[in-house]
C-alpha cells in the first residue's frame, strides 16, 4: 500500500456540518455500529477517546444515509480536499486480445476528491434509488497520533444500475472535533478478500 504522509490541517472555509446524535444507549442489538457502541457503554475507555469514538459512530451512520438520500453537500464537507481515494475493481477476462485478460485480479484507481464526488454526482442522478448497508464495523485508534482513526467496515451498495459488495476503509482526523474529515478512503471487492489478512486497515499507511 501505498506510504502517505500525516494528514495536514488546510485553511480551507468550511461550516461546521451540525448533524443529530444518535443515543448509542438505544442502539439495537442489529445495528452495525452496536459492537462498538457497548464499548463506549461501558465506561472502561478514556473521555477524549470515548467522545470521539462516538462522534464516529455519529457521523458514519450520517455517511451511510448520505448515499441512501443523495446528500452530495455532505460528502463534500467530510472529505479533505486532498483526500486519496481508492477504487479496486475486479478485471474480467476478455475474448478482445485487445483487451487486458486478467480474470480473478484486481485493479486499484486511484481517485481525488473533486473526480470521485463528480462521479458520485452523476451515479446519483441516473438511479431513483440508492442502498447502502454496513456490517462488521470496527475503530481502531492509531497508536501515537493522537485524533487519528481508522474504521473498516463491509458495505453492500445497491441501486438501480448496479450492486457490489466489498470492504471500506476510512482514514478519520479528528483533530479539529467541530469538522472531522476523511483523509483516506479505500474499497476493495469482496471477492479479492481472503481472510481478514487481506483487509486494509490503519496499519497499511505510514502517517508519521
Amino acid at each position: 500500500m501505498e506510504t502517505l504522509s500525516a494528514p495536514q490541517q488546510h485553511s480551507i472555509n468550511r461550516s461546521e456540518v451540525k448533524i443529530p446524535n444518535t443515543d448509542i444507549r438505544t442502539m439495537a442489538k442489529s445495528s452495525p455500529f452496536y459492537a462498538e457502541a457497548a464499548k463506549i457503554i461501558k465506561g472502561k475507555l478514556a473521555e477524549t477517546d470515548a467522545t470521539r469514538r462516538r462522534q464516529i459512530l455519529n457521523y458514519c451512520e450520517h455517511l451511510r444515509t448520505a448515499y441512501t438520500t443523495k446528500d452530495i453537500d455532505f460528502l463534500y464537507q467530510v472529505f479533505s480536499d486532498e483526500a486519496l481515494i481508492i477504487v479496486g475493481n475486479v478485471v474480467k477476462s476478455s475474448k478482445n486480445a485487445a483487451k487486458v485478460e486478467a480474470d480473478g485480479k484486481v485493479s486499484y484507481a486511484l481517485h481525488t476528491k473533486r473526480d470521485y464526488l463528480s462521479r458520485l454526482s452523476k451515479v446519483f442522478a441516473i438511479n431513483k434509488q440508492v442502498d447502502v448497508k454496513f456490517s462488521e464495523f470496527r475503530i481502531v485508534r492509531h497508536p501515537t497520533m493522537d485524533g487519528i482513526y481508522g474504521v473498516s467496515l463491509r458495505q453492500r451498495y445497491s441501486s438501480d444500475r448496479y450492486a457490489d459488495d466489498g470492504y471500506l476503509f476510512l482514514l478519520w482526523d479528528f483533530r479539529n472535533a467541530s469538522m472531522p474529515l476523511i483523509h483516506v478512503r479505500t474499497w476493495q471487492p469482496s471477492a479479492t478478500v481472503a481472510g481478514s489478512d487481506g483487509v486494509v486497515d490503519i496499519s497499511d499507511f505510514n502517517l508519521e
